[in-house]
């Protein structure tokens, strides 16, 4: 048996950190929002084992993706009479490190598929909750598309989904180690007026241009500062036009928002260089945009 779907990539309207944890992590308060460039997805049932397929370069194809993660703790945590095994073809589209949470929409995606190919009967509310036990945006891919986020970033409230915008994704070239920026974020220079809130308001509300205005990340100025292209790239986005720009998560990628489509399409046109590092997307309003119907209607 197999099944095909796509998971999409996700960006950071509002990103705040308030102060480290006992446990290592930081508290953080985020607003996500699924965007419509997507890595594609088949699994195919096996007698046993779990087998990844991926052929572009620098992908891990071992325990170390989180796919193949997502796979064993399904089999780890299922009582299963017989252990069923599972080949993975992974087709990606969206930039790795790149602040768009790629790997964790993927192990997302991994878990609702084989829940329906397994026939595991867990609820998308159970597999959210294991998804936390992979990484702290795992949970955002199972729970709705856009969501306020809170704790380490794992805690997730559904935010419903109004109007729909258009988000240019520019990836610089590289990868940016999200371990980095932590290590080297100074939290008593993050800016006490950043307020998630009134982010939520005028999302809930599709005011784009007044969304645009107030976009932030605190995790912003830690990576403007080693990797200024960052900030060019910022403002060439702004000047064609955006209603606001801003880096993904922890970077590398810089979005901007628009509400005129037709502005979108000129920035996109005038930035793409034809080397696949430009992406013209909207904003994702529910599930059955990238998931089939099999996933969608099991759990």
């Amino acid at each position: 048996m197999k099944l095909s779907f796509k998971t999409p990539a996700k960006i950071n309207l509002g990103l705040h950190i308030s102060h480290k944890r006992e446990d290592g992590y930081h508290e953080l308060e985020t607003l996500l929002q699924m965007v419509s460039l997507y890595d594609s997805i088949e699994l195919e049932t096996l007698p046993s084992g779990i087998e990844l397929i991926c052929e572009q370069p620098g992908i891990p194809r071992d325990h170390t993706n989180l796919v193949v993660q997502a796979a064993q703790l399904l089999l780890d945590t299922c009582a299963l009479k017989e252990t069923p095994g599972v080949r993975i073809r992974l087709d990606k589209n969206i930039p790795s490190g790149a602040g768009l949470g790629g790997g964790s929409g993927n192990a997302a995606g991994v878990l609702m598929g084989l829940n329906v190919l397994w026939d595991l009967k867990m609820s998308r509310e159970n597999l959210a909750r294991l998804a936390a036990q992979l990484g702290s945006d795992v949970p955002f891919f199972l729970t709705a598309p856009r969501a306020f986020g809170k704790g380490r970033g794992d805690e997730m409230s559904a935010i419903q989904t109004v109007g729909k915008f258009k988000v240019l994704l520019v990836y610089p070239g590289f990868p940016i180690a999200t371990p980095w920026v932590y290590q080297n974020l100074n939290l008593k220079l993050t800016n006490p007026q950043n307020n998630i809130s009134i982010l939520k308001k005028f999302l809930s509300e599709s005011q784009v241009a007044e969304l645009g205005k107030h976009l932030f990340n605190d995790l912003e100025p830690v990576v403007v500062q080693r990797y200024p292209e960052i900030q060019a790239i910022k403002e060439d986005l702004l000047h064609s036009g955006a209603e606001g720009s801003l880096l993904s998560g922890s970077g590398s990628t810089v979005f901007a928002i628009y509400d005129n489509p037709d502005c979108a399409k000129s920035a996109y046109t005038k930035l793409n260089k034809g080397n696949g590092g430009v992406f013209l997307t909207e904003t994702v309003a529910c599930f059955s945009e990238f998931w089939p119907d099999e996933m969608l209607n099991y759990s």
